[in-house]
């Protein structure tokens, strides 16, 4: 079964805390966007420290959309399951990669508009990449763009054994479309929290 990542979005930590609410024993995973409104036009809640008062169960994968990561990602590391880091954010990115701790798990993420090749020298240490499948990251409702395919399909020839997660856009309908073709998860923003019912649009995601 694919793994439904509902992302979160918010201004403050208190929207955090009651959209986890929502979600727990409906998924194993959510993804806090953490936007410094420099990498990605967006500007969101981004302290670490404030995590510490999540009890729940859901695991946090935490995307950091920020210029530079390697200058914060020590105080992320401590308080999140995952991190996401942007290729394209960073010139540094083996140097954060040999640095992070075994404790916390660890997936490149890639604009739409670079080629997937470029994360080619970093698959042997890290086994998950994260596509994006918009071409206007750090918004929610933005329209799904079908390059993406191409993108999974050059990574399925060329590194079978790696995890792809789509995040972009995503609605049921392309949700099946990207099973079909080989992504183990989907992060879902707009299509889950835009919905009457935050419990039934998962459960339709997850039946995919």
């Amino acid at each position: 079964m694919v793994e439904i990542i509902p992302s979160i979005i918010a201004s403050d930590f208190a929207e955090v805390k009651a959209k986890l609410s929502r979600l727990e024993g409906l998924v194993n995973w959510a993804e806090l966007d953490v936007m410094d409104g420099v990498f990605v036009p967006n500007h969101t809640w981004q302290t670490a420290d404030d995590l510490n008062e999540v009890d729940g169960k859901t695991k946090i994968s935490v995307h950091l959309m920020v210029e530079y990561p390697e200058t914060i990602v020590e105080d992320w590391q401590e308080v999140a399951d995952r991190l996401v880091l942007h290729y394209e954010s960073t010139n540094d990115l083996n140097k954060i990669i040999d640095n992070i701790g075994p404790h916390v798990g660890l997936a490149i993420a890639l604009d739409l508009g670079t080629p997937v090749e470029k994360i080619y020298e970093y698959l042997g240490k890290i086994k998950t990449v994260q596509l994006m499948s918009i071409a206007r990251v750090g918004f929610s409702g933005e329209k799904f763009d079908e390059r993406v395919f191409d993108k999974i399909r050059t990574l399925k020839t060329n590194w079978p054994d790696v995890k792809i997660i789509v995040d972009g856009g995503v609605n049921l309908e392309n949700g099946k479309r990207l099973v079909e073709a080989g992504v183990s998860g989907l992060v879902v923003g707009s299509q889950i929290w835009n919905a009457p019912d935050t419990g039934e649009a998962i459960k339709k995601f997850q039946a995919l």
